[in-house]
């Protein structure tokens, strides 16, 4: 299988349908991948790309995201926490960036480093990415792709109860404010605040909705 790949507009060449990219900045990125299909047509042969992937995926500072395609054209996204000190970072920085690996750069990333798990408890994203990522989401112009965007940062991290407030108040409409709250429940770190949401919705009836999925959800 012949795969190409686009990444935020830009075709990138693979080499035995492989690519490592390194100078990404964090944040939202446009990836396109496709397969080409080749169809005979009498003597002659044609080729037609099939596109097997179009989505816009974040990337996370500190941390690495496979996207990796299996042999029935099945794509597949994995995000792992970038650790400066494993062997195996070490070896692929060595191969693709052509530098020695230097403890600075494990340094500089300590503040950056993933802390959602400590002594097996979640952790809440940290202010400083919760603020990065509201300036993103602050960027879309239609709040159908911004509540998309959202629910996919919510999926890959964990909140306060403040900060999902917060998130609800990027909505201007209370059904949009309400998919919120019921998505971020879950991966929230402080549920016993959690009906603090409730004052960020307008109409009682979402009000009472919020506060019974919250009661069932227990």
């Amino acid at each position: 299988m012949d795969l190409k790949i686009d990444v935020d507009g830009r075709r990138l060449p693979m080499r035995d349908n492989a690519i490592t990219l390194g100078n990404l900045g964090d944040g939202y990125h446009e990836i396109r991948i496709y397969r080409e299909v080749k169809r005979n047509n009498g003597r002659f042969g044609r080729a037609k790309d099939e596109l097997l992937f179009n989505q816009r995926v974040y990337l996370r500072r500190g941390h690495h995201l496979d996207v990796t395609v299996n042999r029935f054209g099945k794509v597949f996204t994995d995000e792992r926490r970038i650790d400066y000190k494993e062997d195996w970072y070490r070896e692929e920085d060595d191969r693709y960036n052509d530098r020695p690996f230097d403890n600075r750069d494990y340094r500089d990333n300590r503040d950056q480093r993933d802390t959602r798990f400590e002594n097996g408890f979640s952790k809440a994203m940290t202010q400083r990415d919760f603020d990065q990522v509201k300036q993103t989401l602050q960027k879309e112009w239609f709040e159908n792709s911004r509540l998309t965007s959202a629910k996919f940062i919510i999926e890959n991290n964990f909140f306060t109860t403040q900060q999902v407030k917060e998130l609800m108040q990027l909505f201007s409409f209370d059904d949009k404010k309400l998919d919120i709250a019921k998505t971020a429940y879950r991966k929230t770190v402080d549920k016993n605040n959690y009906y603090l949401c409730m004052e960020m919705l307008t109409f009682s009836s979402n009000k009472e909705e919020l506060a019974r999925f919250i009661r069932e959800s227990r």
